[in-house]
């Protein structure tokens, strides 16, 4: 069901299928009104609202030759954005247009006037002279709205194609990943591979394999909880968000006492709580957005781009998301209530890992432009302010592998001076 959910959530047609049911709904509804209420209707709308069918006719015309028109060129811009996207940043960043809701709402609207417009002159009674109704004022409002929705569209699109404001956007996705994430760690127990080993230590234990090929878009880890406190046992996951498993890759661990069976039914249970897709998703993965605002840096350090100062704005910005995660400790994560036997425990993301994926690509690619070097040196700077002592000597030791790259000594006296200068300034 989750991965059902996700589909429609993510679907660019959610909204314009929502939007146009109820398009539908209210034509039959004014239809309804005009038909039969029509004089009843009079003492509570006022007469001017009111028009005869064939003016009626001439207006929704208009309206849904004016509503087809807008919904032409909006899917034609959006085709041109998401060509853009894919060449001037990432195919990864295309589905953080489509899944605007600004966007999707400017469809939605679009096509339910559409739609409304030609119900409704489907149902117009003709034959009727001096027939008065009240659709075509409707579909006066509705393209009014439409325009308006048209401006926002236009202004929407105006300010995402800029890459400062795609940079700011995907930045506040991955505070808020990253926010949840910490929280979640300071309120769980963080533990040891020592410690673990002593809790699984003279245990019976089962292998539990990926049930599909795929990413790891989503763990539920209460219901993953509420299964082991079920069957009385350690679920130790060992995998985190984010990793491509095939059927073959060994997802968990089933710890338990005594000689319980586990049959395909109990597994089939423990699979619910994993959802695998064919993608990556940001639900769960802050690191899946991080590595989006890498591919635009290296897009930008690109020779058919050739943009270095979007590539140094990058650097600054996971310098500034990185430090949130500097205090995480190594080591697994226990989720275990008091007095309750069966619990899970899961590896937590490990900062060295995180802090190579994020700077490794940027500063191979960019090691021939020195202001790259020194912004990569100075955003490690960013780091380094909230970092755990364990995670200092981290720091450390990669900007120690940055500075003795050999591609910094074929730099000039100056150049090279700028980039000593900012790695002293950083180990001390």
């Amino acid at each position: 069901m989750n991965k059902i959910f996700n589909r429609i959530r993510n679907s660019i047609w959610l909204y314009p299928t929502i939007y146009s049911f109820l398009a539908l709904i209210l034509s039959i509804s004014i239809i309804i009104i005009d038909k039969v209420y029509a004089e009843e209707s009079l003492y509570y709308v006022n007469a001017i609202f009111y028009t005869t069918t064939a003016l009626a006719q001439a207006v929704l015309g208009i309206v849904a030759g004016a509503f087809i028109t807008i919904s032409t060129f909006t899917f034609s811009t959006t085709m041109l954005v998401l060509t853009m996207y894919s060449s001037q940043f990432t195919p990864r960043v295309v589905e953080n247009f489509l899944n605007n809701k600004t966007t999707m709402k400017s469809f939605g609207i679009f096509l339910s006037g559409f739609i409304y417009a030609i119900t409704s002159l489907l149902f117009i009674n003709t034959n009727k002279d001096g027939n008065l109704v009240i659709a075509a004022s409707v579909g006066v409002v509705y393209i009014i709205v439409g325009l308006v929705y048209f401006l926002i569209f236009i202004h929407n699109v105006s300010t995402h194609i800029q890459a400062s404001d795609l940079i700011f956007r995907l930045h506040e996705e991955a505070i808020r990943e990253i926010e949840q994430y910490t929280n979640f760690a300071k309120e769980s127990e963080i533990i040891s591979e020592v410690k673990l080993n002593e809790i699984i230590a003279n245990k019976n234990f089962i292998k539990v394999f990926a049930p599909a090929d795929g990413y790891i878009q989503e763990i539920d880890y209460q219901r993953l909880k509420n299964f082991a406190q079920k069957y009385k046992c350690i679920v130790c996951f060992e995998k985190v968000v984010g990793q491509f498993v095939s059927t073959e890759t060994k997802i968990l661990r089933i710890y338990f006492e005594g000689y319980e069976v586990f049959t395909e039914t109990v597994l089939n249970e423990l699979y619910l709580c994993i959802l695998i897709g064919n993608k990556k998703t940001q639900n769960q993965d802050f690191s899946f957005t991080i590595q989006k605002i890498v591919e635009i840096a290296l897009k930008a350090l690109s020779p058919g781009i050739n943009d270095p100062n979007t590539a140094i704005h990058c650097l600054k910005i996971i310098g500034v998301l990185l430090r949130d995660l500097a205090n995480i400790e190594k080591g697994y994560i226990l989720l275990k209530e008091h007095d309750q036997w069966g619990f899970i425990i899961y590896e937590a993301f490990d900062f060295e890992m995180l802090l190579f994926d994020a700077y490794n690509q940027i500063m191979f690619y960019g090691q021939k432009d020195v202001s790259v070097v020194v912004a990569g040196l100075k955003s490690l700077r960013f780091i380094k302010a909230r970092a755990s002592q364990d995670n200092l000597e981290i720091i450390d030791n990669y900007a120690k592998h940055v500075f003795n790259k050999p591609e910094n000594k074929a730099f000039g006296n100056l150049e090279f001076s700028k980039i000593e200068k900012e790695y002293v300034d950083l180990i001390s």
